[in-house]
């Protein structure tokens, strides 16, 4: 039996994912969820070789709990977990702006957290071509690429932006960006297990939207989904999903730890290399990382 624990499970990608895992009964799922009563459910539905576990990733003792109280070898880690706002600033109990800490920090924290478990096996996050300034369907979303500065400044709240909605598509787009970030230098640290990163491209119907206005909803969940076949770089849930798990279960992957690739199972094409296998701002990125968690994982 192969275990494999999955955040953010409970709609879009990550639940695509789950029922992508769960095909195989020699896996076995855990769902890492915030609304246990939703997580339990699905897990019923879906089959017993699924559990669900609360996590709130917007809240580092939670997160600190989780991993104390963790006691199974893991065969893979999907940080699957992320959120978009639309309007205003958003901060989590700990006091840090939301975006950056559920997206980023939690993602890594967890993955830093469970190291002892993942002996040999491989750990996924999830980026987006929004990360690119130079991504053709991202700026027609109104996306104009990371605005990458400090983790301590980011989680601040601080922006280079004064419009509220700018600011949190740059928001999105950085705490993507520091999700590839994270997976190379991991790469370049540590050989205990393999990172990767999924870019699972523009999903139209996902969750993701469900802080927009009524009608970019509606549109996100009727409309686009139709006009998704004719769009570059554009997917479904069901498909990035089983992407995802191929990467976690395939015998041998042909990629080196560290490779970003797409929901079509290549390499990406639309990574910005400048900033993502920048060896200095993955350095920073991690080290920065590690300052503010490290007491949490004494």
């Amino acid at each position: 039996m192969k275990t494999f624990l999955i955040t953010g499970s409970t709609s879009g990608l990550g639940l695509e994912i789950v029922k992508a895992l769960v095909k195989n009964p020699e896996n076995k799922v855990i769902m890492a969820v915030r609304n246990l009563k939703r997580g339990l459910k699905i897990a019923r539905d879906l089959g017993s070789n699924v559990q669900a576990r609360q996590l709130d990733l917007s809240w580092l003792s939670n997160i600190q709990d989780f991993i104390q109280n963790w006691d199974t070898p893991l065969d893979g880690l999907i940080n699957n977990a992320g959120i978009q706002f639309v309007k205003g600033t958003q901060f989590t109990p700990d006091g840090y702006e939301e975006t950056i800490a559920v997206n980023h920090l939690a993602a890594f924290m967890l993955t830093i957290g469970l190291k002892p478990h993942l002996s040999g096996k491989r750990v996924l996050f999830i980026g987006s071509g929004t990360h690119n300034p130079n991504h053709c369907m991202a700026k027609l979303f109104g996306f104009k690429g990371a605005q990458y500065t400090s983790i301590p400044d980011l989680l601040k709240g601080k922006s280079t932006s004064q419009d509220s909605k700018q600011m949190n598509l740059d928001r999105y787009a950085t705490s993507k960006l520091l999700n590839m970030v994270s997976a190379i230098e991991l790469s370049r640290r540590f050989d205990a297990f393999s990172s990767y990163v999924l870019d699972p491209g523009l999903m139209p119907g996902t969750s993701l939207a469900r802080h927009q206005n009524n009608f970019n909803r509606f549109l996100w969940k009727t409309i686009m989904p139709v006009m998704g076949c004719f769009l570059p770089d554009t997917s479904s849930a069901q498909r990035s999903g089983k992407a995802a798990a191929w990467m976690m279960t395939a015998s041998t992957l042909p990629f080196q730890s560290g490779q970003i690739l797409s929901y079509d199972r290549k390499p990406s094409r639309y990574v910005d290399e400048k900033m993502v296998l920048n060896k200095r701002i993955g350095s920073q990125v991690y080290e920065e990382s590690m300052k503010i968690i490290d007491n949490y994982l004494i």
